[in-house]
């Protein structure tokens, strides 16, 4: 299959969304494992996982022209790579 080429001025469009999504989310995720008994700290491709999951993008990332495009990318794969280059850092939480 083709790599989807995406327009810059796009997959910066994604990456903020998916930051946005990230602010609203990541709160409560972090303290769901604690609840748990888990540390709070998440690796880059949980956090990912999580962004991407359950439509939380378009509920949460206020830019639905830029989720429109990200969901119509062809593959899951491609969605999460696409939402991974906002998320630089290996882990997140504490």
């Amino acid at each position: 299959m083709k790599k989807p080429r995406i327009p810059e001025d796009m997959q910066k469009r994604i990456e903020r969304m998916a930051l946005r999504t990230w602010d609203q989310i990541g709160g409560d995720s972090l303290r769901c494992l604690e609840e748990c008994g888990e540390p709070a700290v998440m690796d880059r491709d949980a956090v990912v996982e999580t962004v991407c999951d359950a439509s939380y993008m378009e509920t949460y990332g206020g830019d639905l022209e830029a989720y429109k495009f990200w969901d119509k990318l062809p593959t899951y794969t491609s969605k999460k790579k696409c939402v991974a280059k906002a998320f630089p850092f290996e882990t997140y939480g504490m």
